[in-house]
């Protein structure tokens, strides 16, 4: 019988604490939604992003338009063959194609070359270039095979023309005449096959490459614009990311001891002494920031050291990230605290806050694999800016004018996130 009053007991004084409730079952729900909208979902199947992709056409016939506009109907891809500068209205050329895609505004480009009509007139495969940053291989591996299925059962005239010019190659004229004869009347017979798809073409030199006479009537050619020199390409990710949002845990522990020394006395001890409050607060900012600071050194050289990640690349463009995101999350760590009653509060608050935004902004895994409105609200997490800072510097080469953006917002983030501190805690800190 006492047994169950100590635990009706327990369960009062449970209850009774409302950062337990919360940090025993809020928090895991709201990371769970978080996760599973992440992951593609909230229970209903989403469907592929559509990839926007860039596209050149430097063949300008009608048969390159009729394909661009065949991939654009897709309901998978988008495709962009102009951009805004000013009031004009300007086609991508392939210089300013693969200058969007080395500065991350696009992930993958396909490049129509000249010729291009005119290689499946005469039978030739369809000369045609993916230009890619390998950060997005998913979706190249995608677009490849789209494009591929494309081919095949948009322009099925296409493998005819390719089939007819190799059964020449390789069986000679007259035998050839016979084989594309069967091969039309059984087609003709079984399939629907638009008219004229099966007519014949004119030959050229055997080649050991064409005695398959089903291969692939187009040929791809992969261009790698990005990150030829990384042994690999996630190491930017993932040692960005986990610096991150560890950084974060580490800054709210520090940012939380000012609780501590309110809760054990020591704050009112330092206010009778010749001590403002304004020089206690901003003395522990400074301490959080350094604290910081110095972990995200320590990170960066651990990965250099381990993952052979370049951190040389443009030295002074990353200690200014550094310093600006150890500052915001500095900030935001004294926040927390100032904002919470006990170290209870803080912690419950604090999980809640840091795998929301670890997981929305992209530190646990590549943000562009997530749904398009979860990309979107990542872009409201100090997360998404500082791995978007890191990764033009590691990945996209970038220099200290390419990031001032990711620099403005985290230092934006610094100044409210400060401000709001100060002003609570001003008063709180002798309540």
């Amino acid at each position: 019988m006492n047994i169950f009053t100590l635990i009706k007991k327990d369960i009062k004084l449970f209850f009774k604490s409302k950062s337990a409730v919360v940090l025993t079952y809020l928090v895991p729900m709201v990371i769970t939604l978080i996760f599973g909208a992440v992951f593609g979902g909230m229970g209903k199947p989403s469907g592929m992003n559509e990839m926007r992709i860039l596209m050149v056409d430097d063949d300008k016939t009608e048969f390159s338009e009729l394909f661009q506009t065949t991939i654009d109907s897709l309901p998978e891809i988008a495709v962009h063959t102009k951009y805004t500068s000013g009031d004009s209205t300007i086609l991508f050329n392939l210089e300013t194609m693969d200058e969007w895609i080395k500065r991350g505004k696009r992930g993958i480009g396909i490049y129509l070359p000249k010729g291009f009509e005119q290689r499946m007139l005469s039978g030739e495969k369809l000369p045609l270039e993916i230009h890619y940053d390998p950060k997005f291989s998913v979706e190249y591996g995608i677009i490849t095979g789209i494009i591929q299925k494309v081919i095949m059962s948009r322009f099925p005239q296409l493998m005819f023309n390719s089939l007819w010019k190799r059964a020449d190659d390789f069986l000679g004229e007259e035998k050839g005449n016979y084989f594309k004869s069967d091969i039309s009347h059984t087609v003709s017979k079984y399939f629907k096959i638009p008219s004229g798809a099966e007519h014949d073409m004119s030959s050229s030199d055997f080649q050991e490459s064409d005695l398959g006479l089903m291969d692939s009537p187009v040929e791809i050619k992969s261009v790698q614009l990005l990150g030829e020199e990384e042994e690999n390409i996630m190491f930017v990710q993932y040692v960005a990311g986990m610096a991150v949002m560890f950084l974060l845990f580490s800054v709210v522990h520090a940012g939380s001891s000012i609780l501590e020394e309110k809760n054990n006395g020591t704050i009112k001890r330092l206010l009778i002494a010749p001590v403002k409050r304004r020089e206690i607060l901003t003395g522990k900012m400074l301490f959080v920031g350094l604290m910081g600071l110095s972990q995200l050194i320590v990170l960066f050289i651990f990965g250099w050291l381990v993952f052979s990640l370049n951190i040389f690349k443009d030295i002074p463009a990353l200690l200014v990230m550094i310093v600006v995101t150890a500052l915001a999350c500095s900030s935001l760590g004294v926040l927390i605290a100032a904002i919470c009653r006990n170290l209870s509060q803080v912690n419950s608050i604090s999980t809640l806050l840091i795998l929301g935004m670890s997981a929305l902004g992209g530190s646990m895994f590549p943000s562009f694999l997530m749904p398009k409105y979860i990309q979107t609200i990542g872009k409201f997490t100090l997360n998404h800016w500082a791995m978007k800072g890191f990764t033009d510097i590691f990945w996209r080469n970038l220099h200290i004018k390419d990031i001032l953006p990711s620099v403005g917002i985290l230092l934006g983030i610094c100044l409210v996130f400060s401000y709001i501190a100060i002003r609570i805690f001003r008063k709180r800190l002798v309540d």
